[in-house]
């Protein structure tokens, strides 16, 4: 078609509304939807990954803690004690998770993180390891970069410079963590880039996991760094990651399925052990698969190294959330608590997966040790230790 021609009938196109318009008047055809982008399947050879992750193994999480807005981690009045490194090496773990809230107090013009939450954190760290326990050092709760993210403060026209300038801050803090972190041994370490991303931009929560990955890496080469996904670590959306063909890296999901189970108190219905229910064999089955399939080890069976930051169930201890129970109901037994966490640990083990329960002392409910008889509560740690 000649240019004048053309230019025409775009006159003509753009004037007619409701009208299908094109050269041979065939009916409207929607334009074909954009092909998703092709992903390359790229084999890496994951043996640091799964060195470290057998090192984790059987792990149990200090939440609660140093993740609390507090000042140190008191905040919410569930302090870590020296004598709890002890009591869990003792019980027969392998490693810790130490979620900390490292936004908290930090320096926005320096990018750098609260002295006395870092000098604190260290010394439980150190405490950690004199035990023997490796620890998993985690960037938990940052509600404010989550939430420009996610649409939060819509109706400010500079929410996408304000996500920038929280991402920025956070890359720039994981650069100072993993620098000050790194003199602590390779083997006994490892870092959990960003507890329960809820960014619900798959593209976005990438840019944030990579950027701090690449800050990681370059502050501390040899440490292994673990990745979690969107919709707050759900396993099955691994898909959504874009990870770096680097073979020291493993991925965290969280499990607490079926909710209606577990948060009994917390939102949810109290239907006791009526409710219980457990599918972490089948669960568990199908997330190997689909990582086989995305990111396959080059020994053509392993694939990217697999550990559950946090799983347990609320109930069994008289400081579980009640506050969505009638007056008629009751919340899971310690007796059911257990075996759910017995039978989510035994499909764990069966695909190689390294765990941490959530969570050693007052967490709402979902706690393993009674801090203030000083004892295991009904079923635990046997439960974790199989």
């Amino acid at each position: 078609m000649k240019k004048s021609l053309l230019f025409l009938f775009s006159i003509v196109c753009m004037s007619t509304v409701f009208v299908a318009c094109d050269s041979d008047n065939a009916p409207p055809v929607a334009p074909p939807p954009p092909e998703p982008e092709k992903r390359v399947i790229i084999p890496v050879d994951y043996s640091a990954g799964r060195a470290m992750n057998k090192r984790l193994g059987k792990g149990i999480n200090l939440g609660n803690s140093w993740e609390s807005d507090g000042k140190d981690d008191g905040g919410w009045s569930n302090p870590i004690k020296d004598e709890d490194f002890r009591i869990i090496k003792e019980a027969g773990f392998n490693s810790i998770r130490l979620p900390v809230r490292w936004q908290k107090n930090s320096n926005y013009e320096t990018h750098t993180v609260d002295p006395n939450r870092l000098a604190g954190v260290k010394e439980d760290v150190a405490l950690a390891i004199e035990q023997g326990l490796v620890v998993l050092l985690d960037f938990h709760h940052y509600i404010e970069l989550n939430h420009l993210g996610g649409g939060a403060h819509r109706e400010r026209p500079d929410t996408v410079a304000l996500f920038q300038k929280e991402k920025e801050h956070f890359i720039a803090l994981w650069s100072q963590i993993a620098t000050e972190f790194n003199a602590f041994p390779d083997s006994m370490i490892a870092f959990d880039i960003l507890n329960e991303p809820t960014i619900p931009n798959e593209n976005l929560v990438n840019e944030v996991l990579l950027g701090a990955y690449e800050a990681i890496r370059a502050a501390a080469p040899n440490k292994t760094i673990m990745f979690e996904s969107y919709l707050a670590a759900k396993f099955a959306q691994i898909s959504i990651l874009k990870l770096p063909a680097d073979g020291n890296i493993i991925y965290s999901g969280h499990y607490y399925e079926p909710y209606t189970f577990s948060h009994q108190g917390h939102s949810y219905d109290c239907l006791g052990d009526a409710a219980y229910l457990n599918m972490a064999e089948s669960d568990f089955r199908g997330y190997v698969d689909t990582a086989k399939a995305l990111f396959p080890d080059v020994n053509g069976v392993d694939h990217i190294p697999m550990n559950i930051g946090e799983f347990g169930i609320s109930g069994g201890t008289s400081r579980a959330n009640k506050s969505h129970c009638k007056a008629d109901q009751s919340l899971p037994s310690a007796e059911a608590k257990a075996r759910w966490a017995k039978e989510t640990v035994a499909a764990a083990k069966k695909y190689d997966m390294s765990f941490h329960y959530w969570g050693f002392t007052y967490v709402g409910g979902f706690e393993a040790y009674d801090r203030q008889n000083n004892v295991w509560y009904s079923g635990f740690p046997n439960a974790l230790i199989q």
